[in-house]
């Protein structure tokens, strides 16, 4: 491959790769593709959302107002916001309703009095949004616990007249074991308490569930509507919990060598600017080319890797790696480099990286 006209540091993608991604989460699903609401949190491109058009995706999730307009920007027709929104991002988030009518928008509540906040802007504004009452199933981030919930769905529905409750939403991040009958066991004591909500709530409701580690054990519920998000690009650190070609690595990392400070190690041109850096350091690439090599540290714009001898390494030597956490990888760079029969034929704009597009 000529990697002289590729950026680096920087990302390489290889379409193919996530439209197979793709195809497999539908399979997954038995092709219902009504049975998955993507999340486009980890790549924030609008050609990974056509892609996701393309292939008949009807819903999505989001994080951002930014994400979320991307998603209308590309003709998306229901898109949940997948956070209570409060603040300017309320204001925000109704303005995008008003802007975009022909997106079916919605956003996460699991408080009476920041429904009723949303409620009031609602009237205002002289608009009916939609809601989903977002469930803690045991990650102790956002949601209420379900034996509150159903209070919750009562009094939104007694007083709140310009909110529609359109389902519930249950994120289980924290479900990631490495057996996958441990992962199962897990989730069925997380969820126990939530399908007793379900029992008693409106047989309408869409259940929103899971990311991408639990999508091996929802997606064969057939009432539950999965919400993976890093299956399209997929990386390192899921990968191991993951039966082998269930999704491929469809993103690398492209370094340089810019210095060789001792006989044993290398410096390249990969600091934590460009790569996820919440792991420990040996949790943060992997060498794809040489897989004995192990990152020593990191600084802004500087990587040193343990490498034991080196004078086979050359100045300006391109450094392939698969990262660790891809989507808060992706976010730090601007673009993706497209690769096709191993020839760079272009960029995707990671536009949603920006907190802002228009609104």
């Amino acid at each position: 491959m000529n990697f002289t006209k590729i950026e680096s540091p920087g990302l390489i993608i290889y379409p193919e790769i996530v439209k197979a991604n793709i195809k497999k989460a539908i399979d997954m699903v038995g092709g219902n593709v009504a049975r998955l609401r993507p999340h486009i949190k980890t790549h924030k491109t609008q050609e990974v959302n056509e892609l996701l058009l393309n292939a008949g995706i009807l819903k999505f999730k989001c994080s951002t107002i930014a994400e979320a307009e991307l998603l209308a920007i590309s003709e998306a027709k229901d898109v949940l916001l997948s956070i209570q929104p409060t603040g300017t991002t309320l204001i925000r988030f109704i303005e995008l309703v008003k802007f975009y009518p022909n997106v079916q928008f919605s956003c996460l509540v699991d408080d009476y009095v920041a429904a009723k906040e949303i409620n009031d802007l609602a009237i205002k504004n002289s608009l009916m949004v939609d809601i989903f009452i977002d469930i803690n199933v045991g990650m102790n981030r956002t949601g209420i616990i379900p034996n509150a919930a159903f209070r919750l769905i009562a009094d939104i529905n007694d007083h709140l007249s310009h909110l529609t409750i359109k389902g519930l939403h249950a994120y289980d991040g924290h479900i990631r074991d490495f057996e996958i009958s441990q992962r199962i066991e897990h989730i069925q004591n997380d969820f126990a308490e939530f399908h007793t909500l379900v029992d008693k709530v409106d047989d309408a409701y869409e259940l929103v569930v899971g990311g991408t580690p639990s999508f091996l054990v929802h997606h064969i519920n057939h009432r539950f509507v999965c919400s993976p998000g890093t299956f399209v690009f997929f990386d390192i650190g899921y990968a191991h919990l993951f039966p082998q070609n269930t999704f491929n690595l469809a993103v690398q990392i492209i370094s340089r060598v810019i210095s060789k400070p001792t006989a044993s190690t290398i410096c390249i041109d990969l600091g934590h600017k460009s790569v996820a850096a919440e792991n420990p350091i040996e949790n943060r690439v992997r060498f794809i080319d040489f897989p004995h090599w192990t990152l020593k540290s990191q600084s802004e714009e500087h990587g040193i890797i343990e490498v034991e001898e080196n004078s086979k390494i050359e100045i300006g030597q391109v450094i392939r790696m698969h990262p660790y956490h891809i989507c808060p990888t992706v976010a730090l760079h601007q673009n993706l480099q497209v690769i096709e029969n191993n020839e760079l034929i272009g960029e995707w704009s990671v536009k949603a990286r920006n907190r802002k597009i228009n609104i």
